[in-house]
């Protein structure tokens, strides 16, 4: 009988092993699994905040003077392959913001976007971009003869 105990014993011992190894790789993976779902809910916020923000209008504004020198003709598959490649300008904004910003920053980030003063923001700032491309053009000639006047 004693023998049987004594097996029995060993055997508890070794399944209690197994099991609190088994325990701690279901947790780890439970955990991975957990962080990985918070960084893909987090970098989907970031996106959206990104796309509120007005990222997406200020680009066009940009693009407008570099649009007026493709000709018409080819302007609208212009604009399809810039819409291709935004999504991975998102990502790679979102990568760069979730550096330095924290899921709750970027919630209160969308909600500041999400406010009137917010919305006001988002159009206004392309109008804004196009009335200082002018002034910035002036400038850089301003800048380009203050850069000539060192470089000699």
């Amino acid at each position: 009988m004693e023998q049987n105990y004594h097996w029995h014993k060993e055997l508890t011992l070794i399944y209690n092993k197994k099991m609190r190894k088994l325990v701690i790789a279901a947790t780890m993976l439970f955990a991975v699994q957990f962080a990985s779902a918070q960084s893909a809910d987090f970098k989907k916020d970031v996106i959206e905040m990104v796309k509120i923000s007005g990222t997406t209008a200020n680009i066009t504004a940009l693009l407008e003077p570099i649009m007026e020198q493709i000709p018409e003709d080819k302007r609208a598959d212009f604009k399809k392959d810039i819409d291709g490649i935004m999504p991975d300008l998102y990502e790679k904004t979102a990568e760069a913001m979730m550096k330095y910003y924290t899921h709750d920053d970027v919630k209160k980030m969308m909600e500041f976007y999400n406010s009137p003063v917010g919305k006001k923001m988002q159009e206004s700032t392309p109008k804004i971009l196009k009335d200082q491309m002018s002034s910035m053009q002036e400038w850089q000639i301003q800048l380009q003869g203050i850069l000539m006047k060192y470089m000699q």
